[in-house]
Protein backbone atom coordinates (compact mmCIF):
# COMPACT_ATOMS: atom_id res chain seq x y z
CA UNK A 1 0.00 0.00 0.00
CA UNK A 2 1.29 3.49 -0.97
CA UNK A 3 1.89 6.07 1.79
CA UNK A 4 0.23 9.63 1.27
CA UNK A 5 2.89 11.95 1.00
CA UNK A 6 1.34 15.44 2.39
CA UNK A 7 4.55 17.44 1.67
CA UNK A 8 4.91 16.95 -1.73
CA UNK A 9 1.39 17.68 -2.28
CA UNK A 10 1.87 21.23 -0.39
CA UNK A 11 5.13 21.87 -2.69
CA UNK A 12 3.14 20.80 -5.79
CA UNK A 13 0.54 23.42 -4.76
CA UNK A 14 3.24 26.26 -4.27
CA UNK A 15 4.69 25.93 -7.38
CA UNK A 16 1.35 25.41 -9.13
CA UNK A 17 0.45 28.72 -7.59
CA UNK A 18 3.65 30.64 -8.11
CA UNK A 19 2.91 29.62 -11.87
CA UNK A 20 -0.40 30.82 -12.00
CA UNK A 21 0.02 34.24 -10.32
CA UNK A 22 2.90 34.92 -12.10
CA UNK A 23 0.77 34.48 -15.35
CA UNK A 24 -1.70 36.34 -13.96
CA UNK A 25 0.53 39.15 -13.95
CA UNK A 26 2.22 38.76 -17.50
CA UNK A 27 -1.33 39.09 -18.95
CA UNK A 28 -1.63 41.73 -17.02
CA UNK A 29 1.48 43.50 -18.90
CA UNK A 30 0.74 42.61 -22.44
CA UNK A 31 -3.43 43.08 -22.37
CA UNK A 32 -3.68 46.34 -19.90
CA UNK A 33 -1.01 48.81 -21.26
CA UNK A 34 1.10 51.05 -19.29
CA UNK A 35 -0.03 54.40 -18.82
CA UNK A 36 2.23 56.20 -15.53
CA UNK A 37 5.74 55.89 -15.09
CA UNK A 38 7.86 57.02 -12.02
CA UNK A 39 9.70 59.98 -12.78
CA UNK A 40 12.77 58.75 -11.61
CA UNK A 41 12.58 56.24 -14.30
CA UNK A 42 13.09 58.87 -16.91
CA UNK A 43 16.56 58.58 -18.97
CA UNK A 44 18.06 60.89 -21.37
CA UNK A 45 21.57 60.19 -23.29
CA UNK A 46 23.83 60.37 -26.58
CA UNK A 47 23.33 57.32 -28.51
CA UNK A 48 27.03 56.72 -28.39
CA UNK A 49 27.79 58.13 -24.38
CA UNK A 50 27.15 56.39 -21.39
CA UNK A 51 26.29 59.49 -19.30
CA UNK A 52 22.42 59.60 -18.68
CA UNK A 53 20.60 62.39 -17.22
CA UNK A 54 16.99 62.84 -15.37
CA UNK A 55 14.75 64.84 -14.18
CA UNK A 56 16.00 66.93 -11.51
CA UNK A 57 19.41 66.75 -12.61
CA UNK A 58 21.24 70.70 -12.49
CA UNK A 59 22.43 72.36 -16.17
CA UNK A 60 25.87 71.71 -15.02
CA UNK A 61 25.37 68.18 -14.99
CA UNK A 62 23.33 68.12 -18.53
CA UNK A 63 25.99 69.49 -19.96
CA UNK A 64 28.65 67.57 -18.59
CA UNK A 65 26.71 64.25 -20.18
CA UNK A 66 25.50 65.89 -23.27
CA UNK A 67 28.05 68.66 -24.20
CA UNK A 68 27.95 72.36 -24.70
CA UNK A 69 24.84 73.55 -25.51
CA UNK A 70 24.62 75.88 -28.98
CA UNK A 71 22.61 78.49 -26.92
CA UNK A 72 21.57 79.32 -23.39
CA UNK A 73 18.56 81.54 -22.91
CA UNK A 74 15.79 82.19 -20.54
CA UNK A 75 12.34 81.41 -20.67
CA UNK A 76 8.82 82.33 -18.99
CA UNK A 77 5.60 80.20 -19.22
CA UNK A 78 2.54 82.59 -18.39
CA UNK A 79 0.59 79.53 -18.80
CA UNK A 80 2.79 77.23 -15.80
CA UNK A 81 4.11 80.25 -14.22
CA UNK A 82 7.89 79.52 -14.62
CA UNK A 83 10.29 80.70 -15.29
CA UNK A 84 13.90 79.68 -16.16
CA UNK A 85 16.53 78.34 -18.27
CA UNK A 86 17.07 76.84 -21.59
CA UNK A 87 19.66 74.88 -23.19
CA UNK A 88 19.22 74.42 -26.56
CA UNK A 89 20.95 71.94 -28.76
CA UNK A 90 20.18 72.48 -32.19
CA UNK A 91 16.33 72.49 -31.77
CA UNK A 92 16.64 69.84 -29.10
CA UNK A 93 15.54 71.75 -26.00
CA UNK A 94 16.59 71.52 -22.28
CA UNK A 95 14.78 73.25 -19.43
CA UNK A 96 15.52 73.87 -15.84
CA UNK A 97 13.71 75.75 -13.07
CA UNK A 98 15.24 76.64 -10.13
CA UNK A 99 18.75 74.76 -11.68
CA UNK A 100 16.97 71.65 -11.94
CA UNK A 101 16.20 70.22 -15.21
CA UNK A 102 11.91 70.04 -15.54
CA UNK A 103 10.81 69.73 -19.49
CA UNK A 104 12.78 68.23 -22.32
CA UNK A 105 11.42 68.44 -25.70
CA UNK A 106 13.98 66.30 -28.59
CA UNK A 107 13.40 66.73 -32.36
CA UNK A 108 16.80 64.71 -33.65
CA UNK A 109 18.11 61.60 -33.80
CA UNK A 110 20.59 62.97 -31.73
CA UNK A 111 19.19 61.85 -28.15
CA UNK A 112 17.55 58.91 -26.75
CA UNK A 113 15.15 58.52 -24.04
CA UNK A 114 14.44 55.59 -21.90
CA UNK A 115 12.31 54.60 -18.87
CA UNK A 116 14.90 53.16 -16.48
CA UNK A 117 13.12 50.22 -15.63
CA UNK A 118 12.92 49.22 -19.29
CA UNK A 119 16.02 49.23 -20.16
CA UNK A 120 15.11 50.16 -24.19
CA UNK A 121 16.10 53.31 -25.33
CA UNK A 122 13.63 55.40 -27.91
CA UNK A 123 14.30 58.13 -30.18
CA UNK A 124 13.37 60.05 -33.21
CA UNK A 125 12.52 57.65 -35.96
CA UNK A 126 11.66 54.65 -33.73
CA UNK A 127 8.59 52.63 -35.14
CA UNK A 128 5.84 53.29 -32.74
CA UNK A 129 5.76 49.08 -32.14
CA UNK A 130 8.52 49.41 -30.92
CA UNK A 131 7.48 51.40 -28.03
CA UNK A 132 6.24 49.77 -24.41
CA UNK A 133 2.55 50.23 -24.10
CA UNK A 134 0.68 53.25 -23.84
CA UNK A 135 -1.72 55.34 -24.51
CA UNK A 136 -2.59 56.33 -28.15
CA UNK A 137 -3.75 59.14 -28.80
CA UNK A 138 -4.27 60.24 -32.71
CA UNK A 139 -0.35 61.12 -33.35
CA UNK A 140 0.37 60.43 -30.09
CA UNK A 141 1.72 58.13 -27.33
CA UNK A 142 1.60 59.22 -23.76
CA UNK A 143 2.68 58.44 -20.67
CA UNK A 144 1.31 59.56 -17.36
CA UNK A 145 4.39 60.87 -14.74
CA UNK A 146 4.08 59.84 -10.96
CA UNK A 147 6.21 60.80 -8.50
CA UNK A 148 6.40 58.30 -5.54
CA UNK A 149 2.98 56.73 -6.27
CA UNK A 150 1.39 60.65 -6.83
CA UNK A 151 0.35 62.22 -10.14
CA UNK A 152 1.99 65.04 -10.98
CA UNK A 153 1.08 67.55 -13.97
CA UNK A 154 3.98 66.36 -16.17
CA UNK A 155 3.75 63.40 -19.26
CA UNK A 156 6.19 61.67 -21.47
CA UNK A 157 4.76 62.17 -25.34
CA UNK A 158 6.01 60.45 -28.21
CA UNK A 159 4.78 62.60 -30.95
CA UNK A 160 3.76 59.69 -34.34
CA UNK A 161 3.79 60.29 -37.90
CA UNK A 162 1.51 58.81 -39.85
CA UNK A 163 3.43 56.43 -40.64
CA UNK A 164 3.99 56.08 -37.34
CA UNK A 165 7.31 56.65 -36.28
CA UNK A 166 8.58 58.81 -33.54
CA UNK A 167 9.12 62.17 -34.36
CA UNK A 168 9.18 64.21 -31.45
CA UNK A 169 9.83 63.15 -27.62
CA UNK A 170 8.68 65.57 -25.13
CA UNK A 171 8.12 65.93 -21.58
CA UNK A 172 6.35 68.52 -19.80
CA UNK A 173 3.84 70.12 -18.35
CA UNK A 174 0.52 69.22 -19.18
Amino acid sequence: MRKHQPKRYVILGIATLFVIITAAIGIKSVFFPKNSIDVKDVEIKLPSGNNTVKIGASKESVITALGKPKQVSSFSSQANYKQGTVLNYDGDKFYFVHNKLTDFELTSHKYKVSLGSVHKYMAVGTPSNELPHYKILQNAALLDVKDSDLATNQFLEYDLSDSGKVTKIVYSDY
